[in-house]
């Protein structure tokens, strides 16, 4: 009898772990986030590109009006952004990559606009569905706004989402010489996402006007870094460039700048104060710190 009622205890574990525990053929739930990020035609291509991404959807979010068409939403009145329905496996990539990979192909300083793009429809924001992902979103907003001078990507919960027409879908797939604001370089990290090796050593490089300006343009998030003083800050400096003067910089840097891997280029008025500016920076273990040199070097546009 006791021999039988301990078999019976036994079968009914089996049958409750049998239960609780997912089967080898069974599919683990997918998550969902939408990026908007101005014409979604090539941020849906970005998307498509990661591993781990299942489906990338073009559609028009956060409207005030139910299944907008596209002619609709380009007259600029139904609140409509041009967002991406990203679906992916966090098995494979996780959200914060993804965030990552969305800030480096958006200008966050413009509103209702992304390169040649201008409307309501165009204005950049990230929406989430679920309290996780909207506490990693906020966290890695917060982030991001320490590397620009402004930010204006909107930042909350998804109200609503419907699916653009279906000739917008796969839209660069279909006409690959089609209009895209997102840059090559922006694709090129899509396919390698997660799969980056960081610079081990911080030493110290410089770079031209040239090439820290096309730097920038592929890739958003790269720091341009200006150690004047305030008062010089304020009267021109370089496109989206933050503040933090040299003579503070050891110690604020910590604060300032908490990503040791992050692209930073430094810049000052003379070329001794990037200088030292930079090496501060890599004695600080910052791995990937360029000196840009003094700002009268800059041949381009200057912002105030």
């Amino acid at each position: 009898m006791l021999h039988k009622m301990k078999k019976l205890v036994a079968l009914a574990l089996l049958s409750i772990l049998a239960v609780a525990a997912p089967g080898k053929g069974e599919e683990k739930m997918d998550n969902t986030i939408y990026l908007a990020g101005g014409c979604f035609w090539g941020v849906e291509y970005m998307m498509q590109l990661v591993p781990g991404v299942t489906q990338a959807v073009s559609g028009y979010a956060n409207g005030t009006l139910d299944a907008p068409t596209y002619g609709q939403v380009i007259r600029g009145d139904t609140g409509h952004r041009e967002t991406v329905r990203v679906t992916y496996d966090p098995g494979k990539v996780k959200l914060e990559d993804l965030l990552t990979l969305y800030f480096s192909a958006v200008d966050p300083t413009l509103v209702n606009q992304q390169g040649n793009d201008i409307g309501t429809q165009y204005q950049a924001g990230i929406y989430y569905t679920d309290a996780k992902s909207g506490e990693i979103v906020r966290a890695a907003a917060e982030m991001e706004k320490l590397r620009h001078a402004s930010f204006h990507i909107e930042i909350g919960p998804l109200k609503n989402f419907w699916d653009a027409e279906e000739y917008h879908q796969e839209y660069l797939e279909k006409n690959p010489s089609g209009y895209c604001h997102v840059s090559p370089a922006a694709f090129d990290r899509a396919k390698n996402l997660g799969q980056e090796k960081p610079l081990e050593e911080a030493v110290y490089q410089t770079i031209t006007p040239e090439d820290a300006r096309r730097m920038k343009r592929e890739n958003h998030s790269v720091i341009y870094l200006d150690v004047r003083t305030k008062e010089e800050y304020d009267l021109g400096h370089l496109p989206d460039a933050v503040h933090l003067h040299v003579d503070g910089l050891e110690r604020d840097a910590a604060a300032r700048l908490p990503k040791k891997n992050d692209v930073i280029l430094v810049y000052s008025k003379a070329d001794k104060s990037s200088l030292a500016a930079a090496k501060i920076l890599v004695k600080l273990g910052y791995t990937d710190v360029y000196d840009l040199g003094s700002m009268d070097y800059w041949p381009y546009d200057i912002q105030k």
